[in-house]
């Protein structure tokens, strides 16, 4: 079986994940999608993993500052309810 990179960018056992939000973008198939679908698969991948502080502050820096707090007030709310 071939694994693309958009197949590697979701698997959760990947223990390094993209240390800028280009690199991500490029890795989930969405360097060319518009912003709402890049927001949308950003926020996918954020539930999924854990940003490292790298990818954070890149994050922060392209201006998805609201997703990445949407995205923690959402996992530590479900944390709360586990």
């Amino acid at each position: 079986m071939t694994v693309s990179f958009s197949d590697r960018a979701f698997d959760t056992r990947e223990p390094n994940q993209p240390a800028t939000v280009s690199v991500l973008l490029r890795e989930l198939g969405m360097a060319h999608a518009c912003v709402e679908k890049q927001r949308v698969a950003l926020g996918t991948w954020l539930m999924i993993h854990e940003a490292q502080r790298p990818l954070r502050i890149s994050l922060l820096k392209n201006g998805y500052g609201l997703l990445l707090k949407q995205v923690d007030a959402k996992r530590a709310k479900a944390g709360a309810l586990a």
